[in-house]
């Protein structure tokens, strides 16, 4: 393989055999999402539009564990308008994974939350590796849903099951996943698999796998333009309250995103 970004780098490429993996890279923070890792994503993301199938890892021993609370997704001012620049690359990261016309293969292994869980979401088929836990902590600790994940997940579980997992913010184990359809498939390595995967689907016709994903995401996500808008509010009007501010101090003195870590 050949690494296309520094090593350094919050978000690596690496391309094989017309197989792109994207590789979350802040593995001493669980890789958890700051404005350097949406911004690197965004930017992978694009550059492997329509040029092969695509598989998303974390480094170490998680995909992501949702936002970074030591940090702020507005660093340089604070300000409601770079909070919103950060949350737009959240929804960007959905929309360039739903339209990329090759399919995208997440991997998930040891922990999916908030944001991370949302990112493995909105790929196409999700490998999870024997005890992964997911969880949408968002409603208990006052924050907001972003990656038009409350779109994406009632289409996947039904409407009922998708509020339960999103109002109380509850574990969910690999194969309870699996069962809900939150996974395509279980694993005992998710990355070896979602490879081998993304390495079949590659030898596919491209434009009859293109055009099925084409037509299954319009009949299942007909909203989802709306959702990604309405998110970035409800996220902008969350992160001004008492709550989620109470949510960073609980971080900074605990080091726990809601048992996360």
């Amino acid at each position: 393989m050949t690494t296309e970004l520094s090593t350094h780098s919050p978000v690596l490429v690496e391309s094989s055999d017309g197989v792109h993996v994207i590789t979350l890279n802040r593995p001493a923070a669980l890789n958890a999402l700051n404005v350097e890792l949406l911004s690197g994503l965004v930017d992978a993301l694009a550059a492997t539009q329509d040029s092969g199938p695509v598989v998303v890892r974390g480094a170490g021993r998680a995909f992501c564990v949702g936002e970074d609370l030591k940090q702020t997704l507005a660093p340089r001012t604070g300000s409601a308008e770079e909070l919103r620049t950060a949350f737009e690359l959240l929804q960007d990261i959905t929309r360039l994974m739903v339209s990329n016309p090759c399919p995208v293969i997440a991997a998930v292994h040891g922990y999916a939350v908030g944001g991370g869980a949302e990112i493995a979401l909105a790929a196409d088929l999700v490998v999870v590796q024997a005890g992964t836990r997911m969880r949408f902590p968002e409603v208990p600790i006052g924050h907001a849903h972003t990656g038009g994940i409350s779109s994406r997940l009632p289409q996947m579980v039904g409407l009922l099951r998708a509020k339960e997992l999103l109002f109380t913010g509850r574990w969910i184990a690999a194969e309870e996943a699996q069962a809900l359809g939150l996974a395509t498939t279980l694993a005992e390595d998710a990355f070896a698999e979602a490879s081998a995967l993304a390495a079949r689907l590659g030898e596919q016709p491209r434009r009859s796998l293109a055009s099925a994903k084409r037509a299954v995401e319009a009949a299942a996500s007909t909203q989802l333009e709306a959702t990604l808008r309405l998110e970035v509010e409800a996220a902008l009007y969350c992160f001004a309250s008492a709550e989620a501010n109470a949510s960073f101090e609980q971080f900074a003195t605990s080091g726990t995103v809601a048992g996360a870590r």
